[in-house]
């Protein structure tokens, strides 16, 4: 199958959850279908530049058996009112950090599900604050890494800069433990086993966490991320961590819809 993907940026260039995300499902999926990008390095950033540049890859489009965006499904609204039969699929990942969610975002994203041929939500929550209906819900996944046991103590952060590190910064020194911080290390994900505590907010990070066997202490200040995090089943017996090939499977069950 050839699959067109649009990505606002790409890992490892950019480090952030969507774009590992997008990386990992890459590395499966390859191993059976041809895949071809278009990032906001084409098509521009501005929603004018946007919609006028995405006609320059009509080749790419028509070369594709099935287009999947993430996230940034409007940057196709005018290409797909144009062509209809189009194989379209969108991912919807996490929310925008705003509480309470503006109305515009919820509409957007509801227009993008609704033109869309299916979606897959990163999430339960989503289905609460954006009234979105997925075909699938996922939480993401993590690599398997072989490591030594070793006498773990102190706590790790991988993140972004911000409020939720302000807090963590406070929280290490209330439980009197060193913090190590890393915001932009594109190999993070393997460095969990060595800490007792993981701070950190993101779905994928807290499963990374936990298939190193690493206590995760997440933070939230609103009832949105209060959900994000307890809308899961992380904490239900037996569960275990999926594989990107698990995700990678989900992936191909929507595009066979």
């Amino acid at each position: 199958m050839k699959i067109l993907v649009l990505v606002k940026r790409t890992w490892p260039e950019n480090i952030g959850g969507v774009e590992k995300h997008v990386y990992m499902i890459a590395k499966e999926l390859e191993k059976k279908h041809e895949i071809k990008y278009l990032t906001e390095k084409e098509v521009g950033t501005n929603k004018w530049e946007i919609w006028r540049n995405i006609w320059k890859y009509k080749d790419l489009f028509d070369w594709a058996d099935v287009v999947h965006i993430h996230d940034v499904y409007f940057w196709i609204w005018w290409y797909k009112l144009f062509n209809w039969s189009k194989r379209t699929f969108v991912t919807f990942h996490g929310w925008e950090g705003i509480y309470p969610v503006p109305w515009k975002n919820i509409i957007v994203r509801k227009i993008s599900e609704l033109i869309a041929s299916g979606n897959i939500c990163v999430g339960e929550f989503i289905k609460k604050y954006y009234f979105t209906k997925p075909d699938f819900v996922i939480f993401g996944a993590a690599e398997k890494f072989k490591n030594a046991k070793i006498l773990r103590k102190d706590a790790i952060f991988v993140g972004k800069e911000g409020k939720d590190l302000e807090f963590y910064k406070k929280l290490a020194q209330k439980m009197k433990v060193n913090l190590d911080i890393f915001t932009n290390d594109p190999k993070a994900a393997s460095y969990f086993y060595k800490y007792k505590y993981a701070f950190v907010s993101g779905y994928l990070s807290i499963l990374e966490a936990m298939s190193q066997d690493t206590q995760v202490y997440a933070y939230y200040d609103n009832p949105l991320k209060y959900d994000y995090l307890n809308m899961t089943p992380f904490n239900s017996a037996g569960y275990q961590v999926p594989t990107w090939q698990d995700i990678a499977d989900i992936y191909e069950k929507l595009w066979q819809k």
